[in-house]
């Protein structure tokens, strides 16, 4: 520790060097947005296009969960493999595979001339999507400094609703350009090919990106991560950040086994968190939108116009959660946004019991997505880049983001079986069942992550080095 910190070390002579320039810090936020809004543009561009799609390929109910729900497919696959890609080749090559899956989708759905190319397209997105959901918050999250880390990550999360909200606004402005006829022939195709402007974009802004310090440290590769760190950090946090980082280092293995063995609580955890997120049905909310108000009575113009609405109040309480995550905390965001969650629902099946005003439906679909965008939203994604060792933080990742992705999957294939079985009512009552029981659960279970650095947590899990915060009850 004294040779870390005395003033002769490589360490202090490269923080003296090194200026400190909120630059390559804001590039990074900016890469890990742009992953995000890719996330929410491929992930949700189906709501505008599978009513289009379900007419041209003539599908019945489960063709229907399947052509909305096959890119999760993908996910799953992809989130699988990013950690092993991104703990092992770096964050930056990872997320430039990302980028080169989300443009291939967009070009090829363009000219997929049947259901079976349609799928092709749609998984080789979904494993930029899932690999994304993977290393983006993971990227940011070991970049960003601790007090403003929560911050940063939801960012990640702000980029995903922007891209929910591109989605729905460039959907509705094609709807619009041509009849019934010409939306199920072309006009679904544009909806996924506008896609690749983002995804050139996010291609070019990894290219000048800093390169995570943890994964450079873990590699061996100490001047260089040094180098970052007094570049995103003043000198004297550089100094404390780079310890910390080494001291930790030498405390993990590095071995996947140690996720099940020392870590298993925060993989457990983690799976728990990010099953728990979708478990109310958010996914499928998103991707059958339209159809949702269309149920409800709304004309196919106006389904359009209320899912831009839905999406702009995802966009303003993510922004709120923006300010309230390192301010209030990860755990009481999601203790009160999952709430509104489950009455919302609770209610919206009663007004579809009763045959209720569409415009309650809308109400209350619009308090349902505020309730996940400052709740778990955010604090999921924030809680599970946060709680993994730095040498297998990618792989714990991946583990419980395939959960997040199996889930919302499941809930993408069973959603049109639900309604027609269950009826509108009977399946909003089991989303609200869902939310009721990530309640119980995050309530019992999940500690409070922060103001704590990343190594402060690690330390936390482990029996031998612990710490234990006090919030962490």
């Amino acid at each position: 520790m004294d040779k870390l910190t005395s003033s002769s070390s490589p360490l202090h002579s490269s923080a003296s060097s090194a200026p400190h320039s909120r630059g390559p810090l804001f590039i990074a936020i900016s890469v890990s947005t742009l992953g995000g809004l890719l996330f929410g543009y491929d992930n949700i561009v189906i709501s505008g296009a599978i009513g289009y799609l379900s007419r041209l390929f003539h599908l019945d109910a489960a063709g229907t969960g399947w052509a909305a729900g096959c890119a999760l497919l993908g996910c799953i696959v992809g989130c699988a493999f990013a950690g092993t890609v991104a703990d092992h080749f770096g964050k930056k090559k990872g997320l430039a595979l990302c980028a080169v899956c989300f443009a291939l989708s967009s070009g090829g759905i363009l000219f997929a001339s049947s259901l079976h190319q349609f799928v092709v397209w749609r998984l080789i997105g979904g494993l930029g999507i899932g690999a994304a959901s993977v290393i983006s918050p993971n990227y940011i999250a070991e970049i960003a400094p601790t007090r403003v880390r929560g911050r940063c990550v939801t960012l990640y999360q702000l980029g995903i609703v922007v891209g929910i909200l591109a989605a729905v606004f460039v959907n509705m402005l094609i709807q619009r350009m041509g009849d019934e006829a010409w939306n199920t022939n072309v006009g679904w195709r544009w909806m996924f090919f506008a896609g690749i402007v983002p995804a050139l974009l996010f291609g070019g802004m990894i290219l000048p990106a800093v390169e995570s310090p943890r994964w450079l440290m873990k590699m061996g590769r100490r001047e260089q991560a040094i180098h970052v760190l007094t570049q995103i950090n003043d000198p004297d946090s550089a100094q404390r950040a780079a310890a910390e980082i080494e001291n930790s280092l030498v405390i993990e293995e590095g071995h996947i086994s140690e996720l099940f063995t020392t870590f298993r609580r925060p993989l457990l955890l983690g799976i728990m968190l990010a099953g728990l997120q979708q478990i109310s049905g958010i996914t499928p909310l998103f991707s059958f939108l339209s159809e949702i108000f269309r149920s409800a009575g709304s004309a196919t113009g106006h389904a359009f116009f209320q899912t831009v609405l839905v999406s702009l109040i995802n966009l303003l309480f993510t922004l709120f959660a923006l300010w309230l995550v390192d301010r209030v905390g990860r755990k009481s965001l999601i203790l009160a946004g999952t709430t509104l969650q489950c009455l919302s629902f609770a209610l919206a099946g009663w007004f579809y019991h009763i045959h209720g005003s569409g415009l309650a439906i809308l109400v209350l679909v619009m308090s349902f997505v505020a309730g996940h965008a400052f709740g778990n939203g955010v604090a999921c994604w924030v809680i599970i880049s946060e709680i993994y060792p730095t040498k297998v933080r990618g792989r714990g990742m991946s583990i419980a983001t395939t959960a997040l992705w199996l889930v919302g999957y499941l809930g993408n294939q069973l959603f049109p079986i639900m309604q027609k079985n269950l009826g509108s009512d009977g399946t909003f009552w089991c989303f609200s069942a869902g939310a009721l029981l990530t309640i119980i659960l995050v309530a019992w279970l999940i500690p409070e992550t922060k103001g704590r650095s990343l190594e402060e947590i690690t330390r936390f899990w482990n029996p031998q080095f612990r710490e234990v915060p006090t919030s962490a009850n």
